[in-house]
Parts: C-alpha cells; sequence; structure tokens
C-alpha cells in the first residue's frame, strides 16, 4: 500500500477538469493505495472524499511563489508520501519525496506574457524553464497529454523519452440541463475559453465579419468570462461588439445550450497541449473547425475541419463550407461523435495508475 500525494491546487479551476475526473476515475479502481489532496483553503468544505482511501488538506501556497518553494515542499514531506503527484507542472523544485509530473503544455515557455513588462515576462519564462527542467529530469515518469506536448517536453527540457509516459484526457457531455442563453437571433459561431492573445480570438473575429458580408444573421458567440485581455481587445477596437456577442460567465448548463444551439465551434488557437473545448463541442453534436497548428490535429483526426491560423481568409472559408453545406455539417457531427468516443477519463485514470505502480517500484 502507498501513500500518494497528489497537488491539487488547481481543482476548482477550469484546467482543473483533469485532476477532478483523475480523482473520480482513481476512485474507481480497486487499490490499496491511499490518497492525499493538497487543495485551497477555500475550496475544502465543498469537497466530498470520493471514497474512505481520499482525504484533503489545504495548501494556500500560490503557483510560481515563493510560498510554493518553501511552505509547500515542507507540507509535503511533512504528509510522508510515497510518492506526490503534481497534476500541474508549477511545483517546488526540491521535495525530499519521488514525484510524477503531468505537463499539459509548454505555452508558458512559448509566449510572451503581454500583460507583463518585457523585461518581467522574459524573467518568468527563464524561470519556468528552469523549474520544468528540473522537475523533468527528477521525477520518476512524466506524463503528457497528447504526442505534441511529449515532443515539446523533450525539445524545451531534453526529458527522457523512457520517462515520458501519454495519457490523453477525454470530454464527457455536460451533465447539467441545457439553460437558454439570451442572444441575438440568427446563426452563430461559438468561441469557448479566456482571451489571451495566443487564442488568436481577433483573427476569429475578422474572419466572422467577413462571413457577415454574404450572411449577415451570422454572429460569433464569445463564451466566458472576459478577462483583462479580452477588456483589451474591446477597448481596442469597439467595432468588435457589432460582430461578436460577449456573454460573460456562462453555468454549465448555458455551456450545454449554446454547444447544441451553434452552427460551428471554432478553435483558432495557436498553441494546445490538448484541445478540449473542441472536443467537448464534438460530444454535444456541433461540427468544428480548427486550427491546424500544434496537438490539434492529432487530437481532432477527421473530425475537425482545418485552417492555417494565421489566415484570417482560411478561417472564414473553413466558417462558410459548415454554414452553408449540410452534408459536409452532418459529417462533421459524425465524425466527432465517433472521435470523442475514442477518448476516455476511465482509460486515462487507470493508465495514470499504472505510472503510480511502476514509481512506487522505482521503475
Amino acid at each position: 500500500m502507498g501513500h500518494i500525494v497528489l497537488d491539487a491546487r488547481a481543482y476548482f479551476t477550469t484546467t482543473g477538469r483533469y485532476i477532478r475526473n483523475l480523482v473520480n476515475g482513481l476512485a474507481a479502481i480497486e487499490s490499496d493505495h491511499r490518497f492525499t489532496l493538497l487543495l485551497p483553503p477555500e475550496g475544502i468544505a465543498q469537497w466530498t472524499p470520493p471514497s474512505s482511501r481520499f482525504r484533503a488538506v489545504p495548501s494556500a501556497a500560490a503557483f510560481f511563489s515563493l510560498n510554493e518553494q518553501t511552505l509547500l515542499a515542507r507540507q509535503i514531506r511533512s504528509l510522508k508520501p510515497d510518492l506526490v503527484h503534481f497534476c500541474m507542472q508549477q511545483q517546488p523544485l526540491w521535495i525530499g519525496v519521488p514525484r510524477i509530473t503531468t505537463f499539459h503544455d509548454m505555452t508558458l515557455l512559448k509566449i510572451r506574457n503581454a500583460k507583463k513588462p518585457l523585461a518581467v515576462s522574459l524573467l518568468r519564462r527563464a524561470a519556468g524553464w528552469a523549474a520544468f527542467t528540473a522537475a523533468a529530469h527528477v521525477g520518476r515518469a512524466n506524463i503528457v497529454v497528447s504526442r505534441y506536448s511529449g515532443d515539446d517536453l523533450r525539445r524545451f527540457t531534453g526529458a527522457s523519452p523512457s520517462k515520458t509516459v501519454l495519457t490523453y484526457p477525454a470530454a464527457d457531455v455536460v451533465a447539467a440541463a441545457a439553460e437558454r442563453v439570451a442572444l441575438p437571433s440568427g446563426r452563430f459561431v461559438l468561441f469557448v475559453g479566456n482571451q489571451v492573445p495566443y487564442k488568436n480570438l481577433e483573427r476569429l473575429v475578422d474572419a466572422v465579419r467577413l462571413v457577415r458580408r454574404e450572411h449577415p444573421d451570422v454572429h460569433l458567440v464569445v463564451a466566458g468570462r472576459i478577462d483583462d485581455d479580452g477588456r483589451r481587445i474591446l477597448d481596442r477596437r469597439p467595432e468588435i461588439a457589432q460582430n461578436a456577442h460577449f456573454t460573460g460567465y456562462v453555468s454549465d448548463g448555458q455551456l450545454r445550450w449554446l454547444y447544441e444551439n451553434a452552427s460551428v465551434f471554432a478553435f483558432p488557437s495557436f498553441f494546445e497541449g490538448f484541445g478540449l473545448p473542441g472536443l467537448e463541442a464534438m460530444r454535444h453534436g456541433c461540427p468544428v473547425v480548427s486550427s491546424s497548428a500544434t496537438c490539434l490535429p492529432e487530437v481532432y483526426g477527421d473530425a475537425a475541419l482545418y485552417f492555417d491560423p494565421e489566415r484570417v481568409d482560411e478561417i472564414a472559408s473553413a466558417l462558410r463550407r459548415v454554414l452553408l453545406e449540410p452534408a459536409l455539417r452532418g459529417d462533421l457531427v459524425q465524425r466527432g461523435h465517433e472521435r470523442a468516443e475514442l477518448y476516455s477519463w476511465r482509460r486515462m485514470a487507470r493508465q495514470t495508475h499504472d505510472v503510480y505502480e511502476r514509481s512506487l517500484r522505482g521503475r
């Protein structure tokens, strides 16, 4: 029997979906291991252990902070684990305990943070590179969520291929009942996510504007909280409001309704580690047009219509095709259902449990 600590500080965030499904999947596996989750203090009261083998302790250490390097490391050692799984790549450099890490992507090392001064952004990237490299080399295994993210990990950190394990995430149908969202009348293109520059939202807006010249009933819906990047876009280009509707925060039920009623889901991102929103759209029968960058063709296969994310005209052409060709739309919906079925949270949890077993044996 092993005691495994899961760094689940991101449990209640959007990216915490990976952690939540991992925990539920581990609870369904017959195992003698016991698990301790590190959760944010404000989330402890709302968390329910999935079985008697799971417990949670609070950790207020912020990502990329001094407390992460000192207090969190000390707390982990005090728990006396046999193994620590860092479910995100941010972590203390030294903990004195065997570890594995899930590396979702190398975006921090690729993208300059425009919200920070150049010197601060470069310093953060340098610190991230040092931290990721150290974690990739000292860990007993490095879990990646796509072949592309594994290649990126090795390219940036020199991590050993023999220690790299691929476990694909998955997408489920949103369980909440569909809840209508008040939108302008007409057909809509759906974008889900934050508005950081590498998500390429502005080119999508420009592509929808081109489509609207011939089909004025089509508009863009941007679902999700409007962040600082989104406000900057709207402040700099107020005309965007003529072609796009920003919903702000949406509930699970509202997100389901948007997936089920959108004419097409667009994913124009420059960089992704897996691309969960597009797969989630497929689950709900929404045809997907996608950037051809990074991992997205690997994950979506033949279930999406691809475009060069640099080319506004290509994005617009892909949107027009889905909007105007019913046969293509139906084909994408069918292929999307089939593609989404290839991915399983249960399988991901089982593969991760196998990594624990090998790591606990020192392999």
